[in-house]
Formats: C-alpha cells, structure tokens, sequence
C-alpha cells in the first residue's frame, strides 16, 4: 500500500515543561490497551467512557483520539465521525500545549490518512509533525518507536534516504528481539533494495528473518521471504525468486493474511509470466483479484492485476479484453482522485522544494555576519530556484504527454458521476411532488366531506380513486428500493449487516429518511398517519435500543 509523509514547515518553538517518564508510560499503557477495536462503536464508547468522564484533560484528548480509531475500524473508510474525533483531539492537546500529545494526537490522524490514501491532506500535516518531533527528546514523546517508524514509511514511499535514519532511531526505543523490531530490519533491507544495494538489503532480510524464527513470528517470517524473492529477481534468478513467493502466499493463507497474499500473488504472477508459465498465473490472478475488489484503498493492487490479466490475454478473448479495459479506466479515473501516480509526484516535488528552502535557510543563517552574507545569499537563492525548476520542469516531462488525456478522463468521470446520481435523485424529486399532489387531493376530499350535496359523491369517487393511485404501491416501492440501492449501496449493505433485525417497514422509513423526507411527507407517501410514523419511529428505537443513536449516526453521514 502506498504511503507518502514527509516534513517542513516552519515550528513556532515553545519552552514546555517536561512531562513526567511516569505519565508517559501510563499514556502509552492506555493507548495500547485500548487501540484493539471491534467493529462496534457502541461497546467502544462505553469502554473508553471512563476517559470522557475523567477531569484529566489528557484523558478526555485520549477518549477523543482513540474513539476516532474506533469509527475508523468501524466504517473501514473515510468517514465523518472518525474525522471529527481526531481534528477535536488535536486541536484539544493544542489548547493544552502539550507537544507529546500534540505530535501523538496528529501521527494518529496522519495513519488514518495514510491508510486510507488521502496523499494531499496528509502531506502538510506530516511535514508539520515530523518538524515539531526535532523540537522534543524523544524519551519526553508518547510511541517514538511508533512515530518514527511511521516517519521512516513516510520518507520511504517518496524514495528518500533519510528513511533508513528514521528506522534506526525507532528501534533505539523499542524491545529486541521482538515483531516491531523485525519489521524495521526488513524495511531497512526493502530502502536499500530500492537503492539496488542488493547485498545490505540481503543483509537486513537475513537479520530480520533471523529475528522472526527466534520469536516465532511466522506472519513477519512470510513477509521476509516475499522480500527475499525480489532480491532473486533483480539478480535475474526468477525459479528461486517464485519459490520463495509460493512460500510467502502459503504462509499468508495459513494465517490470512489477505494483504499480504495479494502482494505476493501480484509478484509472482510478473515472474511467472516472464517463464510463461500463463496457466498458473491466470489462477494466481483470479484470486488475487478477489482479494484486491474486496477494499476499495486496495484498487492499485487491483489495477495491477486487471493489467497483468490483459497480459496474460494477449488479444485471445477481445470481449474479455474490452470489459476489463474499461474496468481498468474506472479504477485509474478513481485513482487520479486518491493515491494515484500524479498526486505522488506532486508530493514527491513538494517534499523536494522544501528540503531544498531548509538547506538555503540553513546556510543563510550560517552567513548572518560578514560582507560576503549578501552575495552568498544571491548564489544561494538562485540555486534554490534552478533546482526548484530542474525538479518541476522534470516532473512536467514526465506528465505533459499525459495531462490533456487526463483532464479529458477527469471530466468525463464527473459527467459519469451525475449521470449516476440522477437516477435517485429524480425519483426523489418525483416523490416529492406526489406528496404535493396527495396533499391538494386530500384538501379537495376534505371539501367534498364537509358538503351535504348528493351531487358531489361521484366526484368523490373520483377523487378517492386518484388518491388511491399516488400512494406508495409494493411495486412503486420495489422500483424505488432498486434506485436507492444502486445510489446508496455501501449505505444499505452496512445497515443489513449491522441491524439484521430490521423489517422491510423499517427499512422503508429509514431509506426515507436518508432522502431528508420528513414525518409529514412520509405519511402521505405511505398513506398512514403522521402519528402512525411516529410511532413506527417510537418501536424501532425500542427494538434498537443503544444501538439506536448508532443508526441515525450512520444515517447522518453524508
């Protein structure tokens, strides 16, 4: 999974006082002891209620941080209540000027942004932590094992070397031999495979992987070998590399671990593909295709598997080939708008530009005195600016060829995205204006029953027959639920699965609901009346119980 962090941005030093080590520990005991959610934000709430409870204001930022994680786990997506909670925790550990819990607070939101790949928003806050981090000893931080591992991820994504020092430093603080410690190990050994420094990355997969046996790591061990088999591949051995990845996708099975499987299937279907070995690979492919549509932060995964299965086909099934051609520029469309290659190295410039602001203000600083300072800073500057251009105009190289295609795509996918909206949205608008003409039909029957004129009864007969036909009918209803569906799909299936005692009457006034239809108009809708919907709404909160508040919070989310 793609990652992208890095930092600069200008701190305003402050002079703190030092937490206590004491305090520390018992902040870092907490966070682990209540970090390990379950898909259940009514329970989480009542176990982290003595933090919210609690006049320890770094508790109340802890209840706030840490149920953010729970929604997170809870949505397995982006969602409202999550961003909430973690924009409240920091801003809450700001007003406390408390720069462990301030760097802590947007590590955790920064994960959360990462995981789920929104690059743009979390660039600057990155930035921003990893320089307030160069303001703190990190025995007076909250996690530094965490932190900077999760800094080293950052630097490594964006191809950086500063990553293997931000590894280093996080195993100064965590326990040896242990899981943590071997991941470090085996991302250093992946830096320098990056940099084709084939034999320190051997080295540290080797340190690694010894670590993992020792401790009985068998999860870390699986994911060593799939490493292990890229080091093969790069030195041209692709029997051995295939070997080893076979190894890594039985581990991952035998403990299923899905990612990782998937990873690993990708890679060994390239290799196999370059040994032609095209019937296993179209296996490998079909499963590792199921794994990467089951998420939707896995769609890079699945474009590389959709690309890989086109490779595989090679012009045999051209009806095949078209479906997943389109499926395949889709899933870039999507892309662009997320985790896509244009917003990395856009990042990627960025992080450039301002390590090289850093190194001019440094040596500006350094040249405060003496007549030489002014010309210095004019060489210095105009350095700054030609390596600014170097790196932009590079960088626009690379995506002139692409850019007018996609802005062409970007255009087309929003005119796909309301071209898919309307179809709810119409028939919305058009139940609304049945509730208009239900309510003038009403009024007129209204009239007719307050008249002694045995003239009007067949008018009435009429009227009553029109008013029958604009109620909501089982069929009308059948219609509206399969329009719903296709719009708010994500929305229906999470309330199937967590309220399956709900009725298809419920589920009526809840999919109303999510139209903004109020009490009134539901009634007419429905032919029953208001009181008959308030009370609908009065047994369902019964039948839910605490798990009530919970459905009109998912209700909510836009």
């Amino acid at each position: 999974m793609l990652s992208i962090f890095v930092f600069f941005t200008k701190l305003h030093a402050q002079e703190l006082s030092s937490p206590s080590t004491d305090l520390i520990k018992n902040i870092e005991s907490i966070i682990l002891k209540e970090n390990n959610f379950k898909k259940d934000t009514v329970i989480s709430k009542k176990r982290l209620s003595y933090l919210n409870k609690s006049s320890n204001k770094k508790s109340n930022i802890l209840y706030h941080a840490l149920l953010a994680n729970g929604f997170s786990v809870f949505f397995d997506r982006i969602n409202n209540r999550s961003e909430h909670y973690f924009l409240k925790s920091i801003e809450e550990a700001k007003k406390l000027n408390d720069p462990a819990l301030i760097i802590w607070t947007q590590v955790n939101y920064s994960q959360y942004l990462y995981y789920y790949c929104q690059i743009d928003k979390l660039i600057p806050i990155v930035l921003k932590t990893m320089e307030e981090s160069n303001q703190v000893n990190p025995s007076e931080m909250i996690l530094p094992e965490q932190t900077f591992k999760f800094f080293g991820w950052i630097m490594s994504t964006v191809e950086d070397n500063s990553a293997i020092s931000f590894y280093k430093k996080s195993m100064q603080y965590m326990e040896k031999p242990s899981s943590e410690s071997a991941g470090v190990l085996n991302a250093i050994g992946n830096c320098y495979l990056r940099n084709k420094d084939l034999a320190s990355a051997m080295r540290y997969f080797n340190q690694s992987q010894a670590v993992a046996l020792k401790i009985g790591d068998s999860i870390r061990y699986a994911k060593i070998l799939g490493d292990k088999a890229l080091v093969y591949e790069k030195k041209g051995n692709l029997k051995d590399a295939a070997h080893f990845l076979k190894q890594d996708i039985s581990y991952s099975q035998k403990f299923k671990i899905d990612k990782n499987e998937m990873y690993a299937s990708i890679l060994l279907a390239r290799i196999l593909l370059k040994l032609n070995a095209t019937t296993q690979v179209e296996k490998i492919l079909a499963r590792a295709g199921k794994i990467a549509s089951s998420k939707s932060y896995y769609r890079s995964s699945l474009k590389e598997v959709i690309e890989l299965k086109l490779l595989v086909l090679n012009g045999k099934n051209a009806e095949k080939e078209l479906l997943l051609r389109r499926q395949l520029k889709r899933i870039e469309e999507y892309l662009l708008k997320t985790n896509g290659n244009t917003v990395l190295q856009r990042s990627y410039w960025l992080i450039q530009k301002k390590k090289y602001e850093n190194d001019t203000k440094k040596i500006r600083l350094q040249l405060v005195q003496g007549e030489r300072m002014k010309n210095i800073y004019i060489v210095i500057l105009l350095l700054t600016i030609i390596l600014s251009f170097i790196t932009y105009n590079s960088l626009n190289k690379k995506l002139k060829a692409k850019k007018i295609k996609l802005e062409n795509d970007r255009l087309l996918f929003e005119k796909m995205l309301k071209d898919a909206n309307s179809d709810i949205n119409t028939y919305a608008e058009y139940l609304k204006n049945k509730n208009k003409k239900i309510s003038i039909l009403e009024n007129e029957l209204e009239e007719i029953k307050n008249s002694n004129s045995i003239y009007l009864e067949d008018e009435k007969g009429k009227l009553q027959e029109m008013l029958s036909s604009h109620l909501m009918t089982e069929e009308n209803w059948g219609a509206f639920k399969r329009e719903f569906i296709k719009q708010h799909g994500d929305f229906y299936n999470t309330i199937i699965d967590n309220f399956p005692e709900l009725k298809e009457s419920n589920l009526k006034i809840i999919m109303l609901q999510k139209l903004d239809f109020n009490n009134y108009e539901m009634s007419n809708l429905l032919g029953v009346t208001i009181d008959a919907i308030k009370k609908s709404k009065q047994r369902l909160k019964k039948k839910l119980g605490d798990k009530y508040d919970l459905l009109f919070e998912i209700i909510d989310i836009k």
